[in-house]
């Protein structure tokens, strides 16, 4: 059954943090613990066989048996390929390797709802497919392209706006006052639609790891580096706050231009969106500089033993569209690095991308106990 999480919890900002933090606060904090979420539903995985020529590559399903694959390391010969699980057959491809016209060299891909959203960093493109219209239309369906000045996390609001998370964006008391959160883009021209001001004194990419999605008017921003979740109004007002109150924010100082985190954290980043589901991934991971030197340093970060103390708390987050909390999950078979998710409303069905035991991406189906 499920959980929804409405508690509204005010707190000082003074008491969120000893020192000042990058992100914004507000008053309406949903402070999240054992007592207040879901339980969490535990699952196994089962492999779903592909052809070698799609191994180790980022993988969607759509309605249970189209797998969209994504392979930027060995197109063959496609980046973006839709394969049939039922007949075994290849439905269509997208993007050779290259970084002219419409091609593609290092392709990244989101999932919103039955639209796949390809970003290439090198190339400055955002290819925006429907996955219905390439069913019908296969090899012949011609993706959206947008030339953008960067391919950070963003949304599609409608068919003409485009809204990314600023990687520049440091709060005000770091002396960049004024630099957005989000920069909106014309989705057929790629141009700003606004003189956004830009952050020209420090680089704070590295602490503001964000991800986006938006449902209902409002957006769900996701941050990597930090315990938190902010949810905003269309017009980018801050309107409510969760954090994972089983940790506490990195410490950080500003050194040559750039902020250097303490410790390393793992937190929130999107995974995918459904009609009525937004899902993210929750790495719920802290290791400390005095544990990580203890362990080896860099020379840790190789093994095994690394990966387990990364990943051993790492949990997948549902929401709902009106930004509750409503379910948790969980790996029980083995700790592996989860990169992608997929979920099927009809036949709540849950797949995962995950690494197996030679380091590779595989494709997983997730078994519930019933």
């Amino acid at each position: 059954m499920k959980k929804i999480i409405t508690i509204m919890v005010a707190v000082a900002v003074s008491s969120l943090a000893a020192i000042a933090q990058p992100y914004p606060t507000t008053d309406n904090i949903v402070r999240l613990n054992d007592q207040n979420m879901p339980s969490v539903e535990y699952f196994t995985l089962e492999k779903i066989n592909l052809p070698e020529k799609y191994a180790d590559a980022q993988y969607f399903v759509y309605n249970d048996s189209v797998v969209i694959i994504i392979n930027n390391q060995h197109p063959l010969p496609f980046v973006v390929t839709f394969y049939n699980l039922n007949t075994k057959k290849e439905i269509a491809g997208f993007f050779l390797d290259g970084t002219w016209s419409d091609r593609i060299s290092k392709g990244g891909g989101r999932m919103y709802q039955n639209t796949l959203i390809v970003g290439d960093g090198f190339a400055r493109i955002i290819a925006r497919l429907n996955v219905d219209s390439v069913l019908t239309e296969k090899y012949a369906y011609k993706p959206a392209i947008t030339r953008l000045p960067t391919t950070n996390s963003c949304v599609f609001v409608d068919e003409n706006t485009i809204t990314m998370a600023n990687t520049m964006y440091v709060g005000g008391e770091y002396g960049v006052e004024g630099v957005p959160e989000f920069i909106q883009y014309d989705a057929r021209t790629g141009k700003p639609l606004a003189d956004y001001k830009q952050n020209n004194k420090n680089f704070p990419a590295n602490l503001t790891g964000r991800s986006i999605a938006y449902s209902n008017s409002k957006y769900i921003v996701f941050w990597h580096n930090f315990p938190i979740i902010t949810i905003y109004d269309k017009d980018f007002n801050l309107i409510k706050m969760y954090r994972d109150d089983k940790f506490k924010d990195n410490e950080f100082r500003e050194e040559n231009k750039n902020f250097l985190m303490k410790d390393f954290d793992s937190f929130f980043g999107y995974a995918c969106q459904t009609d009525n589901y937004i899902f993210a991934h929750n790495g719920r991971g802290h290791i400390s500089r005095d544990e990580f030197i203890k362990k080896g340093g860099v020379q840790w970060i190789e093994t095994a033993d690394f990966t387990k103390a990364r990943l051993k708390n790492q949990e997948i987050w549902c929401f709902d569209n009106d930004m509750n909390l409503v379910r948790r999950f969980k790996c029980k078979s083995r700790i592996c690095f989860i990169s992608g998710v997929s979920y099927n409303e009809k036949s709540k069905t849950l797949f995962v991308n995950a690494m197996d035991e030679s380091e590779k991406y595989c494709l997983y189906r997730c078994k519930f106990k019933k």
